[in-house]
């Protein structure tokens, strides 16, 4: 049988070498996938939450994912925060928005963390939620539009209805929801509302989140921010406040 020349022989083994690595490749890609999923767990998002960059408050946002919405869990990072899947990209969500696969909702009822912002009392958790929409929603007057845009009164109806607390969308239906607090009374989760116009007329409403500041959707964010009550531009504008918790 004649002999295949040298240069034919050297290119037939770097054929085979090539195929070997790309099968390779291709091997520890399926294993890296494997092993990624195969510790995955379903989960469902009970309360819309924030997908973040990183387990800290203070990460970047890459989106709010919507109530209902499924995801994998791939790691329970510490009590606060699993390290998740969803729509291909990995994240960081709360422990206290997400109920996984065969259990209930996993930050359970034991005090929060200076940290994170949820807690087991449902004013925390509404202020939490207030604070989550930060960079999210943005405000146009006259619009109800959750989570995308909203108006003062749309973005408190919102908050407190994912804790079931029904609120009309208005401020002229919010000032006389719940019972009557005065200023010196005032505790977070309180409705503080405001003039922005003829003086005493209300127009504006906000949470009230403690030290004298409030949570709200405000043009001058255009979207959610924190002010103070009292000083600067709402000092003077304060009309009165309502409890409805």
């Amino acid at each position: 049988m004649k002999s295949l020349p040298d240069q034919v022989t050297i290119s037939i083994r770097r054929d085979d070498m090539k195929k070997k690595i790309i099968s390779l490749v291709s091997i520890a890609a399926i294993s890296l996938t494997i092993s990624t999923s195969a510790f995955a767990s379903p989960g469902t998002v009970e309360r819309s939450v924030n997908f973040r960059s990183a387990p800290s408050t203070g990460s970047s946002v890459y989106q709010l994912i919507k109530s209902g919405s499924s995801i994998d869990i791939l790691e329970k990072v510490n009590s606060y925060w699993y390290k998740v899947s969803y729509n291909g990209k990995v994240g960081y969500v709360s422990t206290d928005y997400v109920k996984a696969s065969g259990g209930s909702s996993s930050g359970g009822s034991s005090g929060g963390s200076p940290g994170n912002p949820s807690s087991s009392s449902k004013v925390d958790r509404i202020i939490a939620h207030a604070q989550a929409l930060k960079g999210i929603v943005h405000y146009s007057y006259g619009v109800n539009k959750p989570t995308s845009v909203m108006d003062c009164s749309a973005f408190t109806k919102y908050v407190f209805g994912l804790e079931g607390i029904s609120l009309k969308w208005g401020t002229r239906y919010q000032k006389d929801a719940g019972s009557f607090v005065s200023k010196s009374n005032l505790q977070k989760g309180d409705l503080v509302f405001f003039s922005t116009s003829t003086k005493g007329t209300i127009g504006h409403v906000g949470i009230y989140i403690g030290n004298g500041q409030m949570i709200h959707n405000s043009p001058s964010f255009d979207g959610v921010g924190i002010s103070s009550i009292n000083s600067g531009y709402w000092a003077d504008r304060y009309v009165t406040a309502r409890r409805v918790l």
